[in-house]
């Protein structure tokens, strides 16, 4: 019987915390702080690794849902950009983790290619100002809760729990 990956992450942190920082000479202060980092980041992949797929799913059909508005929005060189990365994108495999990302790189490409316009020279309308303004909120507010486990958002027991958010 195999391992489960909660254990063996509980056995990596467990490797580094008791044989590998230890072995660290006291006078390698990076080396010490990688294996703290180290420790702290396979800490968060436990709390993160049976939502991924789930979360990676939803930032992609939120980034698409912000090329979706912005294609109304823009002038129609930009939204043949957009509609290109949409067409690219569409039916991708949600339970497909690497095309799920593959797909928001897609995506966003197209969407910066609209932000930056012909060198900043054009303008963004109202509207899509107001729809890049609106995806950020609710990015950023996914993120905060994804990364909650590193323990610095200052507000982070007034966070929505996971679920809400995915």
């Amino acid at each position: 019987m195999l391992p489960s990956i909660d254990l063996r992450l509980k056995n990596m942190v467990k490797a580094v915390q008791d044989v590998i920082a230890p072995a660290i000479r006291e006078d390698e202060k990076l080396a010490q702080e990688q294996a703290r980092l180290l420790v702290g980041q396979i800490a968060m992949l436990r709390y993160q690794w049976k939502d991924a797929v789930r979360y990676e799913a939803g930032s992609f059909r939120l980034i698409r849902g912000l090329a979706e508005t912005l294609v109304a929005q823009v002038d129609e060189s930009q939204a043949q950009v957009l509609q290109q990365a949409l067409d690219a994108t569409d039916g991708v495999d949600e339970l497909d983790i690497d095309a799920l990302n593959a797909a928001i790189c897609t995506l966003g490409n197209a969407i910066d290619k609209v932000i930056l316009g012909d060198d900043g020279q054009k303008p963004l309308s109202a509207g899509a100002r107001a729809a890049i303004i609106a995806y950020g909120e609710k990015d950023a507010l996914r993120s905060r809760v994804w990364f909650q486990g590193n323990g610095i958002d200052p507000d982070r027991e007034a966070l929505p729990p996971l679920a809400e958010v995915i």
